[in-house]
């Protein structure tokens, strides 16, 4: 999601399922000056040799995987339904030579964007910063199956747990760290107990306000938190999320929070990947850490 799309564009979601002969889908958008539009693509698996070679076939979709006719999509008839995809991968000292290959492309102005579009992606790739050394606990791991309904998210963070659970649970410190940044968040009840009630607003920068309420199970510090996620923007209500949030302590006053999602359907699990989740979970949990560097125990 880091690098994915040209200049100019983003990726919101990004479901992947890395294993051959699965599928992932990826979602491209484009910047307001071009339109603001989402590019969903497919990229079907056949062959993956760990650090070396990965083969797959891409194909514009729709945002539920749903494979798409260009030229149904406004694109050029020369713009190919299937795109035969070769990325091999060569060690070169610290450093790593990596060749992409697209077939079944034709001479043509489609060719010419794409062929632009994917030297300016992997351009953001080359820039985007990459974990090393200690660096590396900071990064979030978020891991959904592709046949369950669950999602877990761990992160660890260089702050004692009784300071962690604080920061789930005090409202001072939570209003100032959940959610992506660039958004301004309005918390209207906050009771975090057993059988305690919450709800909050966020508000974008486009000035468009996303609620969400729930309720507490188990508040039992500093150990875990057990709680019910709702967002208040689907069409109909009842879509409730159970989430466990698990708070370990780690030898050098340091924390893990392991995250537990359990989605009553994969159409609402996968609606959560797609939605942008991870970027909010990212960019939630950085903000997190400079809350907790400068917050006393």
């Amino acid at each position: 999601m880091r690098w994915w799309g040209p200049k100019g564009c983003t990726s919101p979601s990004a479901v992947i399922d890395f294993r051959e002969g699965s599928t992932s889908l990826v979602c491209m958008r484009a910047s307001r000056e071009f339109g603001g539009q989402d590019r969903y693509n497919t990229w079907s698996y056949k062959k993956i040799v760990p650090m070396q070679r990965i083969e797959f076939i891409q194909n514009l979709a729709d945002q539920d995987g749903h494979l798409a006719v260009p030229v149904k999509l406004g694109l050029r008839a020369d713009f190919p339904r299937d795109t035969r995809t070769v990325v091999t991968f060569k060690a070169m000292g610290d450093k790593t030579e990596m060749t992409v290959t697209e077939c079944d492309w034709t001479p043509s102005q489609m060719f010419e964007y794409a062929e632009i579009g994917l030297y300016q992606s992997l351009d953001k790739m080359v820039a985007s910063p990459t974990p090393r050394g200690g660096e590396s606990m900071k990064q979030t791991k978020i891991t959904a199956a592709p046949d369950q309904l669950t999602v877990f998210i761990t992160r660890e963070f260089a702050a004692p747990r009784e300071l962690v659970f604080r920061a789930f649970t005090e409202p001072q410190l939570y209003t100032q760290w959940l959610g992506p940044r660039g958004f301004t968040m309005t918390l209207e009840t906050f009771e975090p107990r057993n059988g305690g009630r919450w709800r909050y607003t966020h508000k974008d920068g486009d000035g468009r306000e996303h609620g969400f309420h729930g309720v507490y199970h188990e508040v039992t510090a500093p150990e875990r938190i057990i709680q019910t996620f709702e967002y208040e923007g689907l069409p109909e209500r009842g879509h409730a999320v159970l989430d466990v949030a698990r708070f370990e302590a780690l030898p050098g006053s340091r924390t893990r929070v392991t995250m537990q999602s359990v989605f009553q359907s994969m159409a609402d699990r996968d609606g959560m990947l797609q939605s942008g989740m991870e970027r909010g979970v990212n960019e939630g949990f950085e903000r997190l850490d400079e809350l907790l560097a400068k917050t006393k125990p």
